[in-house]
Formats: C-alpha cells, structure tokens, sequence
C-alpha cells in the first residue's frame, strides 16, 4: 500500500456546477488505479452523491465554512503530500496568499486546476484544461504551466464507434441548467426538427425538469441526473451542448455536435477559437444553436468532418498526463 496521498478540493452548487468535482473524479480515478498516490476529496458546498466518491474518503462542508481554516484544520488530522485545487474562481477566499505561503513552507506540494494563475509564484504547477490558454504570456511564472488538446480532465469509459447518422439526439444543459434553457427549448426543438426524431434530455442534478410541449411531435426521454453520461453519449447520432466540461466528455466519442453559450459574451474568445479548430459546430446562443442542429442533421459531409477532427484532436488523456506531471513533482517514478 502506498503513503503518499493527495487533497483534491473543489467547489460544488447548483449555481458552481459539477464541472470542478467532474474533472478531479477523472484525475482520482487514474491515480487510485495506477496505485501511486492516494486521493481523498475536500468539496465546499452542496454535496451530491456519486458512486464513484464512495471509493474515497470525502471531507464536505459548505460553502460559507472558512476555506483557509478548514484545510488548515484537516492538515492537522491527516498528512498529505500534494494539495490540488480545482475552485470556482469567482469566490473570495480571503488570506488565500497566505495559506499557499504556509503550506509551501510545510514542502507540500501545491496544484491549481483551471484557475490560480495569478499565483504562479507560488504554486508548483497551473494545469489549464484548454486549447486555447497561451502560456507564452507567463514565462516570468515560477510554476510549470500546462495546456493544450491533451490537457482536459474527462473519462473515457467506453470505446468510441465509428459515427453514423440517425434520428437520435442528446440534449446537455449542465448540471444545474443556471439559465432555465428547459422551459424553452424543449418546444422550440419540437416545433423545428423532423418528426421521428428522438430526443434524450439530460436533466442534471441541481436542475428543474423541462417543459415539454403538450402535444409532442418528436419522442421524448427525459435522463434523471445520470452519474455517467458515456453510453448516453455513445448511444447518440448528435448532441447540443452547453460549452463547459461535458462539451469536452462529448468530443472524445466523436459525436457530431453543436456547442454554443448563454452566458453572453463571457465565452465569446474561447467560442470564436473553437471554431477555427473544426472540431464542432459553434453558436453563441440557444436559439442558433437549434438551428445549427437542424443544418448539422441535414448535412452528412459536415457532420463526418466534425467527428473525425475531434476524434484526433481528443487522441490524447489529460487525466494520464496530470497523473504523470504529480508523480514527476513528487519524485515517484
């Protein structure tokens, strides 16, 4: 049995979403397979049950409990050797400097997922999930930075097929569907698409139940909060789907999608660079996105060329690679 063991903290709510617990369930599961470093979570805010946290210890609390305090209080009871932090980047943790300066002093071992850039001074390493993040911006950075099509934290449990058309579509809105896309899209998808389509509507754990019309004409299946969306995914012909984590799970298979944000402008710069990389078809809004559904099921040649390119881009495992970048930082081999 190994001695090495890893904290993974992240944040988790119905307006935080799942994607932060998402990514680090990846990472946690290669590492306890590869048998190296043993993880244990820390999650402030809303707990949700996932069998796949059964396999770990979990230390819970809420989302106004002192962050500073609390791990400081858990480093008392039980000895780690690498901290991952994988938090929601608009929260304000106050003296957070300060409890980074403090365990470095301690020689621990410290990660920043997706955020935390603005201690690169500090941390040992900034693992940024995205294609697009340019590290030539912060060369003055004393941590290592890392990027790039093989830097994503998703599973891959099942084996991708080669794709073929059909009538089946999957609908992805997040885990809390923040922008209540359920009271609308449902009748706008039904009212556009072919009849005879089949439409599966994932509704995630911190989310209302759609609204579907009165008189349907599409098939309709509603999917409660699935703790793994692979055979879903597989299962489909296309999917729609927010752009956030699960986007990146749905390219890994393959699948000709639709991408698209509601949030405004936010993802515009990371929206406009996923376009030119030709792996899905991309919309900056609900509306544009059923559209580009619609085009995207009525053009066969778009859609093969979509599957192809992200299968190669998505070749490589992030989770794999993380594994690799921990187990170099802390000298095992």
């Amino acid at each position: 049995m190994n001695n090495s063991n890893a904290l993974l903290i992240c944040h988790l709510s119905s307006e935080i979403g799942v994607g932060h617990l998402s990514r680090l369930l990846a990472l946690a599961q290669n590492l306890s397979e590869e048998g190296k470093v043993t993880p244990q979570f820390l999650i402030f805010g809303d707990f949700i049950k996932r069998n796949e946290l059964e396999s770990f210890k979990v230390y819970s609390f809420s989302l106004e409990a002192s962050f500073v305090d609390t791990i400081q209080n858990i480093l008392k009871i039980d000895s780690f050797d690498v901290l991952i932090f994988d938090i929601f980047p608009r929260i304000n943790i106050p003296n957070l400097d300060n409890l980074f300066i403090q365990l470095k002093r301690r020689q621990l071992i410290l990660i920043g997922i997706d955020s935390l850039v603005d201690y690169c001074n500090i941390l040992d390493l900034i693992w940024i999930p995205s294609f697009s993040f340019d590290c030539q911006k912060h060369t003055n950075c004393k941590s290592l930075l890392r990027s790039g099509w093989d830097s994503f934290l998703i599973q891959k449990r099942l084996q991708h097929k080669d794709w073929t058309p059909g009538s089946k579509v999957l609908i992805l809105t997040g885990g809390s569907d923040a922008w209540n896309l359920g009271k609308t899209l449902p009748i706008q998808l039904d009212n556009l698409l072919s009849i005879g389509t089949s439409v599966n509507w994932v509704k995630g754990p911190f989310s209302m139940a759609p609204i579907l019309p009165k008189k349907c004409r599409l098939n309709w299946t509603i999917s409660n909060s699935p703790e793994q969306l692979d055979e879903l995914i597989v299962q489909s012909n296309y999917i729609m789907t927010l752009f956030g984590v699960t986007f990146f799970e749905v390219l890994q298979y393959g699948i000709p999608t639709v991408v698209f944000s509601p949030n405004g402008d936010k993802d515009n710069i990371e929206l406009n660079a996923l376009s030119k990389e030709g792996v899905a078809l991309v919309e900056n809004n609900p509306q544009h996105a059923i559209n580009g559904l619609f085009k995207l099921m009525n053009n066969r040649k778009l859609a093969e060329k979509y599957s192809k390119k992200s299968l190669k881009k998505m070749s490589m495992s992030g989770v794999k690679n993380l594994s690799n970048e921990i187990y170099s930082l802390m000298r095992l081999k």
